[in-house]
């Protein structure tokens, strides 16, 4: 047999093709996508991105002037921080950026306007929720999920304390009281607004691993919402459960641990008194807010009407934030947020904007459900839902669902991209080597 020359034609085409094989990306593994080396400021801005998400639940930690929160000092710095995600264009980011510009005319033409009300108008509509994500697009969504939940519950131990006259209440907040007990507000503003807050987090109980952990954080949740006696809880309670049930794999055992927190529940607010006043401490509290739901919806009635009267002169431009609460207070009686979130945005920034702002909640909700991310696609309709009945806030903790929302696109879109690039280097593989097969035949004839 003669000796091959290493300068042969047919030999160099194939060490070509098996080094060309060799060199081709594989297969996507572990290893194949493995993580860039942490550096000193992503540590700092993942340290800052999860101090704001512990936070961002507990308002009422604040300056008492101010709308900044103890929250905004790290979510700031966290979205800075990590604004490289933000150099590419989201189309759920559009309608609000549309919106920004009517939001800001009509502040800056509203008489009455001041310089705080715009810069909390810029910072909320214009920098956190278009570019909020940015700050928790690294976190898993288990760690968000446990952030989230811990500080709730630790909001609603608080909420207890203070229903049951154990814990005093913060200056920034402003809580009820009525005959032995108050409604409760935790570490949020208002009672009202801790239901809000609250709502939401029922749906990152699946992500929670450990069962009992489960079961503590339910009855906290559960504790809080009815530590602030409101009325929206009976709509949000029992769907809520339906849904934690549904996913939850330990039925029997929640169950259980439900029944036992519920009387031990009734004793601590008992005192030690017979179970007869037990029963007239709670019928009293029944009838106490039975007495107020008529002339609570009559009065949610006329300050929709009011509103609704002065939408004709809000088609393009709204009245702004202090524009907004002279007309209500004037001809409404009450604030200026029409304790409806959507009519009080409505008189604030104008149709064309509050119909831009909906178009991005609506685009937040049909792109988390396109991606098949349903839970995050509940959590921010029950959301959305909740803050109908609540007044516009100029503090961050009351859009954090929105921005959670938007990570979790971005998360997932990312995700999606990385497995069709896989999925491409995996069928171009048996393209080269049936390329390098041909080459060497060619040469060979």
């Amino acid at each position: 047999m003669l000796p091959v020359s290493k300068h042969d034609p047919l030999l160099m085409d194939k060490n070509a093709a098996r080094t060309l094989a060799f060199r081709a990306p594989r297969s996507a593994t572990p290893t194949s996508f493995a993580p860039a080396p942490v550096t000193l400021t992503m540590q700092i801005q993942s340290f800052c991105a999860q101090a704001a998400l512990f936070f961002l639940p507990l308002p009422a930690i604040k300056y008492t002037e101010t709308s900044l929160t103890l929250a905004d000092l790290f979510l700031i710095p966290a979205i800075l921080l990590n604004f490289s995600h933000a150099l590419r264009l989201r189309a759920f980011q559009i309608p609000f950026l549309l919106a920004l510009p009517l939001n800001l005319l009509s502040h800056m033409l509203d008489p009455d306007g001041r310089l705080v009300p715009i810069l909390q108008m810029v910072y909320l509509w214009g920098f956190l929720i278009p570019f909020g994500w940015c700050a928790f697009v690294n976190l898993s969504p288990q760690r968000i999920a446990y952030l989230l939940l811990i500080a709730s519950g630790l909001s609603c131990i608080v909420a207890m304390g203070q229903f049951a006259g154990y814990v005093g209440t913060l200056p920034t907040q402003k809580i009820i009281d009525y005959k032995d007990s108050s409604r409760a507000a935790g570490l949020v503003l208002q009672c009202n607004s801790l239901t809000m807050a609250l709502t939401p987090c029922f749906l990152f109980l699946p992500a929670v691993r450990q069962a009992s952990l489960r079961i503590v954080l339910l009855l906290l949740l559960l504790g809080g919402i009815a530590s602030t006696v409101s009325k929206s809880a009976i709509l949000a309670v029992p769907g809520l459960l339906f849904y934690f049930f549904w996913r939850e794999p330990e039925k029997a055992r929640v169950l259980r641990w439900l029944v036992a927190a519920s009387v031990l529940g009734l004793l601590v607010f008992n005192r030690g008194a017979s179970l007869a006043e037990l029963v007239d401490k709670l019928n009293a509290v029944v009838e106490f807010r039975l007495s107020n739901a008529n002339s609570s919806i009559d009065d949610r009635t006329h300050l929709a009407e009011v509103a609704f009267d002065h939408s004709s002169e809000c088609l393009l431009l709204g009245y702004g934030t202090e524009g907004t609460y002279t007309v209500m207070t004037s001809q409404g009686a009450m604030g200026q947020t029409v304790h409806v979130f959507y009519l009080g945005l409505l008189l604030i920034e104008g149709w064309t904007a509050v119909c831009l702002t909906i178009l991005g909640f609506l685009g937040l909700l049909a792109s988390l459900w396109s991606l098949r991310k349903y839970n995050d696609a509940i959590m921010l309709g029950t959301h959305l839902l909740a803050i109908s009945v609540t007044t516009v806030l100029y503090l961050s903790y009351q859009y954090y669902p929105f921005v959670i929302a938007a990570a979790a696109i971005v998360r997932a879109q990312a995700e999606r991209t990385a497995g069709s690039q896989a999925q491409s280097t995996d069928n171009a593989r048996p393209r080269l080597a049936r390329t390098a097969r041909r080459t060497a035949s060619r040469s060979a004839a």
